[in-house]
């Protein structure tokens, strides 16, 4: 078993694509937005620069839902 599976395992998802889907709807972000960014930064930064990225798009859009544009 890889180290990365043993990562998606630890986080509750079963493969890649589990995790990404999750990251998606922790961050209110479409499953197809993560995945590309994903496929751009590659598997070793899905638990780094993916989380950060996604976490800063799912606040932005967070605020311009409630009016608040930074």
């Amino acid at each position: 078993m890889t180290d990365l599976l043993l990562n998606y395992r630890a986080c509750g998802a079963e493969c890649r694509d589990d995790y990404l889907r999750e990251i998606a709807n922790e961050n209110g972000l479409p499953l197809d937005c993560v995945r590309k960014i994903a496929d751009r930064l590659g598997e070793r930064q899905d638990f780094g620069a993916l989380v950060l990225i996604c976490e800063g798009r799912g606040a932005r859009s967070s605020d311009q839902s409630r009016g608040r544009v930074q």
